[in-house]
């Protein structure tokens, strides 16, 4: 029904002004009494079309519009008594849902005792009455109702909204033939049905009232009972459980009140803003926003909704003067203040440590509550401490196995800060148990389910994640979610799927380096040429090598290492142009990392567009080094800018002229230059937690040896911790080797089996004699078999050999350095400094290389399988290497199939 608008005898309704009609000299009334006549003429009955249209004003929660059209008729000078009555009664209609006190119903009862009072007046002025003493006595205006000779669409659209009992609105309702029920009728049937709490019904017939009488009314009240509905039915499910169907209508809404509640202040609006937060759990930001523009008016609705828009905001205190951990105690709100400054980073992480330590904890009226806040501020305070990890360990389980059913009463958001620190304490189980209660089976995308998977992926639980995913369609899949898909499938060395997923990735988010690294290494391992990886370094933009970014730095390092040296060379050299101290170290690890791919004679074809030369020059006191840069403005004292004065100088110089007192003493080219200034700044720098340490070679050479000796004596590992580990006769050998010799499993098996300390502990593998088809081989035992001459006799045995891609990629990547010419391994002896040249190392161990020679020649590679991995496999993952775990996760695969595993 549209609305329609009215013009009234006498009325100019503009900004809500009332005109009196007035009129002297001739003409037609000459006599003055025309418009006398005319007014005194107007019956309550002629104004039953205005009044129909401030009773729908009034019915469209809009009183100021009704207000309006009122005081146009109310500035109508002598009106007769009857139509006076009618303006009073339309009146309490108007102020009786803002009034706290109730007005006399006397004008009402004087009006209804008229002689020959209209019916459709009567129906509306009863209404109005029965609505007024509904609000005080609930039997009389039953008892006036029931006593009514007649029932108009007004007196039931009352009834229906204050009187009627749920059954009598569902008879009403289904005996009658709904499209023959009136606008009035329907409205009051949808308010009666919220008022009873029946929210189904209730947005039943709200859809049928928006069907056949589509207004503002109708679109505001479906908005409003249809959020009143899903907080109804939802509320022991929480909006990140919501399925894919749940979600979609959640997101309608939000996007039909945020188009909406821009026309007009309507307490509909305003509500169904409330039950959208509350139903989100404040977390969409468009209705935070909202919420905060509205607080004053949700704060008249639901307070409780409004402080905790104000608590999330930081709007009710300065968060840090609120919080005393010189108190031994928090309550409930002082921790959910506590948890906000700490995610703000309001209050030190070490502060809080102090406080757990000194006795702090969380003390509320339940003890779920109090339990589920010290196990939350206990994670935010762990440190990586291994004993202080599994304590926290022991107590987010002894919380699951007592309050497991209550989980789902706390806000998903700070479920997810707790996993997020389970999952950087390497406790990824724990987040899956915790996040597993509010995920349905068609989970959508959201925080939760981001987390979700980042914890099954740390807990290589690979075929749940992929299934999780499973239902999404392509269009639902964010760049998050095919990145996961491309890590699955490269660890499964399903490459194609992988590229697929990092390119779908890619596409999404174009500007994502971890995308664009993973894209290359998947291709690589793909069997891409460098040619090949160069054009998909092509592809990248451009705008990502801009300036020093560590999330760019891996990905540069794989450039250099394996696509294109000189492209990476000119990226780092334009990084340390803009700032040397933040991109010291990623240009000499990477030039150190890509030195085996490195060309010894190379010009590089990319021009740098900041770094120039590196120049040393003498002003005839002291000589400076600097590195000449053009483009842009640098104050780093390294720094000089090719158009400066001074600049302009040196750049023309040739080495050993002098100019106006300077004299230019050697002249680098950019990447030289970059990489030696990069270098002296790292060493300068160290802190002691950088591995990178620069040496000055002695002049003399008869120095050299003793020198180098000095140095290797100085970073070997100490002694007493390899005979720690080698004489654990409780520490089997692949722990042991991955204790002494940590990222390198093959030296550690040569280490411990070549070792008499090691080898009188050591337990190997007896089973007694029986045949296996397969046997899955991992380092330690390919070097064992290998060491001790026995591949023939396994040969011999007829049984395929599986090898891991890890452990094929150790072997023959070792393989490959021994075979080098320049091979060598140093090391300190008591005897003094030890060196073994290629020859000598193939000599030494030709059993043990010729051994592996021919397991890799006979063996049958193969790729891990989707599948999720046992807990207790991911307990052990940090004290083995990655080649012992991935022929864990492949023997766990086959255990079904019989498979055996000789680790």
């Amino acid at each position: 029904m549209e609305e329609q608008d009215y013009t009234f005898i006498g009325d100019d309704v503009e900004g809500g002004k009332t005109t009196n009609q007035s009129h002297t000299g001739s003409g037609d009334n000459v006599g003055g009494d025309k418009y006398e006549y005319i007014v005194r003429g107007i019956k309550s009955g002629d104004l039953m079309m205005v009044a129909a249209t401030i009773m729908q004003d009034v019915c469209y929660r809009d009183p100021n519009k009704a207000h309006e059209k009122l005081n146009v008729l109310n500035g109508i000078g002598a009106l007769e008594v009857e139509v006076q009555l009618l303006l009073k009664a339309l009146k309490i209609k108007v102020e009786l849902e803002n009034r706290s006190d109730l007005p006399s119903k006397s004008d009402l009862l004087t009006l209804l005792k008229s002689d020959g009072l209209p019916n459709d007046i009567c129906d509306l002025v009863t209404s109005i009455l029965i609505d007024l003493e509904s609000r005080s006595s609930v039997d009389l205006a039953r008892k006036r109702y029931a006593d009514l000779s007649f029932e108009g669409v007004y007196c039931k659209e009352i009834f229906y909204e204050f009187l009627a009992s749920e059954e009598e609105l569902k008879d009403n309702y289904q005996n009658a033939k709904v499209y023959n029920l009136s606008e009035q009728e329907l409205t009051g049937l949808v308010r009666g049905a919220l008022r009873v709490n029946n929210f189904e019904f209730a947005f039943e017939i709200a859809q049928c009232l928006h069907e056949y009488f589509c207004s503002s009314n109708s679109t505001a009240l479906l908005l409003y009972v249809e959020t009143c509905s899903l907080c109804s039915s939802n509320q022991q499910l929480h909006y990140i459980s919501f399925n894919n169907k749940k979600k979609s209508d959640v997101d309608r809404l939000i996007n039909q009140l945020i188009s909406d509640i821009s026309d007009k202040k309507d307490s509909r609006h305003i509500a169904a803003l409330a039950n959208l937060l509350n139903l989100t759990n404040f977390s969409d930001k468009r209705l935070f926003d909202l919420g905060t523009s509205y607080l004053d008016s949700i704060k008249k609705i639901t307070p409780e909704c409004s402080e905790r828009i104000e608590l999330l905001s930081g709007g009710i205190v300065s968060l840090k003067g609120e919080i005393d951990l010189a108190n031994s105690f928090l309550n409930l709100e002082k921790f959910e203040s506590l948890d906000i400054a700490l995610n703000n980073n309001e209050i030190k992480v070490s502060d809080l440590r102090r406080w757990l330590e000194h006795g702090g904890e969380v003390r509320t009226d339940n003890d779920y509550m109090s339990s589920f806040g010290n196990l939350y501020l206990n994670a935010w305070g762990c440190s990586s401490d291994n004993d202080e990890i599994q304590r926290l360990n022991r107590k987010a389980d002894d919380f699951l196995d007592l309050y497991e059913e209550k989980i789902l009463q706390f806000y998903p958001h700070i479920i997810v800060r707790l996993c997020i620190k389970f999952i950087d304490l390497k406790l990824p189980l724990q987040a899956v148990k915790y996040l597993e209660p509010f995920l349905s089976d068609e989970v959508w995308v959201s925080p939760v389910l981001y987390c979700y998977l980042d914890a099954l992926f740390a807990s290589e639980k690979f075929d749940l994640l992929l299934s999780k995913i499973s239902h999404l369609n392509p269009a639902e899949k964010t760049s998050y979610i095919y990145l996961r898909e491309a890590q699955v499938y490269e660890r499964f060395s399903d490459y194609l799927s992988s590229i697929a997923s990092a390119r779908a990735t890619i596409e999404i988010e174009p500007n994502m380096p971890y995308a664009w690294q993973l894209l290359l290494h998947v291709s690589r391992e793909n069997g891409a040429s460098q040619e090949q990886l160069a054009n998909i370094v092509r592809e990248i933009p451009e705008i990502m090598f801009s300036s020093y970014h560590e999330s760019v730095v891996p990905l540069v390092n794989e450039i250099a290492t394996y696509a294109d040296i000189n492209f990476a060379d000119k990226v780092l050299i334009d990084w340390f142009a803009q700032d040397p101290d933040k991109s010291a170290i990623a240009l000499t690890q990477i030039h150190l990392n890509s030195l085996c791919n490195r060309p010894k004679v190379t010009s590089n074809p990319y021009e740098p567009l900041y770094c120039c030369d590196g120049v040393k020059y003498s002003d005839g006191f002291d000589s400076f080094s600097r590195l000449l840069i053009r483009d842009i403005t640098s104050d780093h004292q390294l720094l000089l800018d090719i158009d400066s004065p001074l600049g302009q100088k040196l750049n023309s110089m040739q080495v050993g002229e002098t100019l106006d007192g300077i004299k230019l003493l050697e002249r680098l080219p950019s990447f030289v230059a970059a990489f030696r200034y990069a270098a002296d700044i790292r060493n300068k720098g160290n802190d002691g937690t950088d591995c990178f340490k620069m040496f000055n070679v002695p002049s003399d050479e008869n120095d050299f040896f003793p020198y180098f000796e000095k140095i290797l004596r100085h970073f070997t590992p100490e002694e007493r911790r390899s005979n720690e580990a080698l004489n654990n006769p409780n520490l089997p050998l692949m722990m042991r080797a991955h204790y002494t010799d940590r990222g390198n499993p093959l030296r550690g098996a040569i280490v411990n089996l070549h070792s008499n300390d090691a080898t009188q502990n050591m337990k190997l593998f007896n089973k007694g004699e029986e045949h296996f088809e397969r046997i899955i081989v991992d380092v330690y035992t390919a070097v064992y078999l290998s060491m001790m001459g026995f591949i023939p006799s396994v040969i011999d045995l007829n049984c395929e050999i599986v090898l891991c891609r890890n452990t094929k990629r150790v072997l023959e990547k070792w393989l490959e350095d021994i075979s080098k010419d320049d091979f060598m391994l140093m090391g300190v002896l008591k005897q003094g400094l030890h060196k073994t040249t290629s020859d000598s190392f193939k000599k030494e161990f030709y059993f043990l290389i010729e051994g592996i020679k021919s397991l890799l020649e006979i063996s049958k590679l193969e790729s891990l399988k989707p599948s999720d991995t046992p807990e207790f496999l991911i307990k052990i993952r940090d004290v083995v290497d990655e080649t012992v775990f991935s022929t864990f996760l492949l023997f766990n695969f086959h255990l079904l199939m019989r498979f055996h595993c000789c680790v």
